[in-house]
């Protein structure tokens, strides 16, 4: 099913067409679409969700949502039915969000090699093409949900110099980029035609590794986030409609009921504050350094090197940061690479975003809990805790959401949780974060708007909300 951001987090309908948790929140059920189908005509059936939770919970690399259940059976050809050791009420989202795959062609392969040349899926279309410059998908003629009337799919590979171009010859119906200054550079050449959508659906943060022994003090992770200027980011780097947003790293927007008022309003950059904080640390102020023991602080930020914004914010950071007298070395690295490195801990610093859920547990136990941070020192950590926070309290906390179902003491619990955020700064927030469009209305009409917030549509998002837009296009009138 899918969680609708802009919608609070409600639950709507895809390859599951109902769900239901019991009272005591141990037992979840879970109706599969009568009608629903894989592309090579067989019925996606209970047996399929069943082996594909079995495999991410064998499978910790694919448990990036930190998904844990005593049982998972079939009840017929259509039903699942999961058991909990403990409450669950704050994992149903998660398990609804798991992304299903036929055992007939997944069995007896290694899910994290597994390359799945071939792909049999559930959803609207298949793979026509792939490869680097493009890849094509084209709608199943037998999709069991209908209503789709976008035949084919392309997905090339274009760049920032060209893509406004191809845009407003209309060459390109969609982009999920970050095209720089939009509305001027594109929407004003041509509102009637040209348009854009860029809600809020999570937030960024940078991460600090507490492996590492400068940053376990608490005064040098206050130093860092009242020296970096969050308005200075977005201006030169973020997309359109970022913002600074509350430390805890909730907008106060869209997730404004769990959101404690005390901390709504976001960390301002004060750099006097931050220097007295790296004092308190124990580092001197000398010729412009933060020293201790004779040495400058120096830290490596590591950041994806195709993401070319994503490593010029790194280097705005970095020169941020040197106005307390940090040193920062910016380290762009390959994607796999990257990605290796930061699992396995080799790092000071990393930024990445949090997408939001139906509840902010789904963010904040990948996130924050001890379960997912690997070994001290050394181990993979799991999830999105590459930050490596252990932490009791934290844990007690996560653990107390976990069995309530109670929505009121689920907000007092995720308020104690800002708090722990607010005071110990186990990361910093940056902004919030959009899952932004922008679309042309020369072939397609019907995408989503400020005046039409149906659904978020950047096509990288994927899943049942871009289904949901496509759903919606029509071919524009000549």
């Amino acid at each position: 099913m899918g969680v609708n951001v802009l919608k609070g987090g409600a639950f709507e309908p895809w390859l599951a067409s109902g769900q239901k948790l019991s009272s005591d929140g141990r037992t979840l059920t879970v109706d599969i679409d009568k009608k629903a189908t894989w592309s090579d005509g067989k019925p996606v059936t209970a047996k399929d969700v069943v082996f594909t939770f079995q495999l991410v919970k064998k499978t910790a690399a694919l448990n990036s949502s930190g998904i844990s259940f005593a049982s998972v059976a079939a009840q017929g050809e259509k039903k699942v039915v999961f058991h909990f050791d403990k409450p669950a009420f704050t994992q149903v989202a998660s398990i609804l969000q798991q992304y299903i795959v036929p055992e007939k062609y997944w069995t007896g392969k290694n899910p994290v090699t597994f390359t799945n040349p071939d792909p049999v899926a559930s959803g609207p279309y298949t793979l026509k093409r792939f490869d680097p410059q493009q890849i094509s998908l084209a709608l199943r003629g037998d999709y069991w949900r209908g209503r789709i009337q976008v035949k084919q799919i392309r997905l090339p590979v274009v760049n920032s110099v060209t893509e406004i171009s191809q845009l407003t010859s209309g060459q390109e119906d969609l982009s999920g980029g970050a095209i720089p200054n939009l509305e001027k550079q594109y929407v004003d050449k041509d509102p009637a035609k040209n348009g854009y959508f860029y809600p809020t659906y999570g937030s960024l943060i940078l991460v600090f590794n507490h492996d590492r022994g400068a940053l376990k003090d608490v005064h040098l992770r206050k130093a860092v986030e009242l020296a970096i200027d969050r308005k200075q980011l977005i201006q030169l780097v973020t997309q359109l409609g970022a913002n600074p947003i509350s430390q805890t790293g909730l907008d106060a927007t869209t997730q404004g009921k769990w959101l404690d008022p005390a901390y709504k309003e976001p960390v301002q950059t004060d750099l006097t504050a931050a220097k007295a904080q790296l004092q308190q640390a124990g580092y001197t102020l000398s010729g412009g350094k933060a020293v201790k023991d004779g040495k400058q602080l120096t830290l490596n930020y590591i950041e994806v090197a195709d993401f070319a914004d994503s490593v010029q914010r790194a280097r705005i950071i970095a020169d941020q940061l040197g106005k307390i007298g940090i040193k920062v070395n910016v380290q762009p690295l390959a994607s796999g690479t990257y990605t290796d490195t930061r699992a396995k801990g080799d790092f000071d610093l990393a930024s990445y975003g949090l997408a939001y859920g139906a509840v902010p547990w789904q963010i904040y136990n990948p996130l924050l809990n001890s379960e997912f941070a690997g070994k001290p020192n050394g181990g993979t950590a799991q999830t999105n805790n590459y930050l490596r926070w252990r932490d009791k309290t934290t844990d007690d906390l996560l653990n107390q959401l976990a069995n309530t179902g109670s929505e009121q003491t689920q907000i007092d619990l995720t308020r104690k949780l800002e708090k722990i955020i607010v005071d110990q700064v186990p990361y910093v927030t940056l902004s919030n974060i959009t899952a932004g469009c922008a679309w042309s209305a020369r072939n397609w009409t019907g995408f989503p708007s400020k005046d039409d917030p149906y659904d978020i549509c950047a096509p990288w998002n994927g899943g049942p909300a871009f289904e949901n837009v496509l759903a919606h296009l029509k071919p524009a009138q000549k």
